[in-house]
């Protein structure tokens, strides 16, 4: 357990976003499914289900190094990349797939999204 500098005494705040984050996880393991990954491809934007709604904000929540981008290419195509969370260091494009619209790629940055909850 990570304590204060100087100090041998615990970090609670580490402890609380420990069990905020795994209590997070769980209930988010338990809605994720196809219904809201097909709600999410239909309609990016605008009002959400709650379920979708809570794995949105927990995706826009997470540490800078496991956030993604997405990257608009030079010949009109979309990449999705990866955040390294340090300054000055660029994204990390995925490799693989391009897309033809951002709502491709920000989908797919959903889906990775989802790929990180799961382990799948």
């Amino acid at each position: 357990m990570n304590t204060t500098p100087g100090s041998a005494v615990p970090d609670a705040d580490v402890h609380v976003r420990h069990n905020f984050d795994h209590f997070t996880r769980s209930y988010l393991l338990s809605v994720v499914n196809d219904r809201i990954i097909e709600e999410h491809r239909t309609k990016p934007e605008g009002h959400h289900s709650e379920p979708l709604t809570r794995f949105l904000n927990w995706c826009h929540t997470r540490p800078l190094d496991e956030q993604y981008v997405v990257i608009h290419r030079n010949d009109g195509s979309f990449q999705v990349a990866r955040l390294s969370g340090k300054p000055r260091v660029p994204p990390t494009p995925l490799e693989g797939q391009t897309y033809t619209t951002v709502r491709e790629a920000r989908h797919a940055v959903f889906l990775h999204h989802i790929k990180d909850l799961t382990g799948k």
